[in-house]
């Protein structure tokens, strides 16, 4: 019996050790993912020759998106700004080349609401002979009538289809046309990337039932493509990463955000610092913000009923600050 109970202690002993070694490994994973900063973020997306490599972003003329495009002249790409307000693009792209002397900013209107696929064709073929190795698919938000947190029993036919137009099908169908762009190279160490918007939203969030939805759309046709390029020869040199954000203060974000979440600006900073560790560590999806991946970590494990209980008290606080704003603007 003695040995019998021995063997059982050295069992759980070595079930023990294994757990704490797992932890210490996760966590020293963890901390050198969000504290470790590359000395030249994305330098191997970079093309050899006198011309810049390209960075074609969408949804870039304010928040997140024009944050990334931010970070990217300060490393050296030439940048192609994508949005539909030819006012705001004009004015980012005045910001980004003030940024560093001699920034090359191109602009493409276009609606991701309403772009047909002729006009999605036009589009790539007019920058098809840039050296474009990063697409950043962010354009997204809730294009439905104010309030804009509802039940999903007052979506109309239009707003539902609106919300999944700007979110997921104009991503796909415009990664589509670009990868052909990304597939190519002149040197066999060339690489490309594509970073996908997704959002913490995608476990399914009340008030916003389509933006999640969408969301986590994004998350799979990141995931999958990742795997399925990395799975062919001919496009394996195409890295492709989930990006999921949680709060973040911007224009378009901005009632019932605490002010310890990050602004537009920097949060685009820490995508670019954060993707090369995230890939060399064969991840397909990267929080950025050190205490929203937390946040996102914590969620993932809480039992159900936790889970809805936190999200509709954080939902339900933020559709009351958005729709306060509303009411008082009208």
């Amino acid at each position: 019996m003695a040995r019998i109970f021995s063997v059982y202690v050295v069992i759980l002993a070595g079930i023990g050790a294994l757990t704490l070694s797992y932890a210490a490994y996760a966590t020293f994973r963890f901390l050198t993912l969000h504290l470790l900063k590359p000395s030249h973020p994305l330098k191997s997306y970079k093309r050899a020759g006198p011309e810049p490599a390209y960075a074609l972003i969408t949804g870039s003329s304010a928040g997140i998106g024009l944050g990334v495009a931010q970070a990217l002249v300060k490393e050296g790409f030439a940048i192609i700004l994508l949005g539909h307000l030819p006012d705001e693009l004009s004015e980012a792209k005045t910001k980004l080349q003030k940024l560093r002397s001699g920034a090359v900013v191109r602009i493409l209107v276009m609606d991701a609401r309403t772009a047909t696929p002729e006009e999605m064709n036009a589009a790539v073929r007019s920058i098809a002979h840039l050296p474009v190795s990063i697409l950043v698919n962010n354009v997204g938000g809730n294009p439905v009538e104010l309030p804009a947190f509802r039940a999903m029993t007052t979506y109309s036919s239009e707003e539902v289809d609106a919300v999944i137009n700007m979110n997921a099908r104009f991503m796909a169908r415009f990664t589509a046309l670009m990868l052909p762009i990304l597939s190519r190279k002149s040197r066999p160490t060339e690489r490309s990337l594509i970073l996908n918007s997704s959002s913490g939203g995608m476990v399914g969030v009340p008030w916003l039932v389509m933006y999640g939805a969408t969301k986590a759309f994004n998350w799979a046709f990141s995931c999958g493509l990742a795997r399925e390029l990395g799975s062919n020869p001919e496009t394996n040199h195409i890295d492709c990463l989930a990006i999921i954000p949680g709060e973040v203060r911007s224009q378009g974000n901005c009632e019932g955000v605490p002010d310890s979440e990050p602004r537009w600006d920097h949060f685009g900073q820490y995508i670019v610092d954060k993707v090369d560790n995230a890939l060399s560590r064969g991840q397909r999806e990267l929080s950025p913000f050190m205490m929203h991946d937390i946040k996102n970590r914590i969620l993932a494990v809480l039992p159900e009923g936790m889970k809805t209980a936190a999200l509709n008290d954080v939902l339900s606080k933020k559709r009351d600050a958005f729709n306060t704003a509303y009411e008082k603007s009208r």
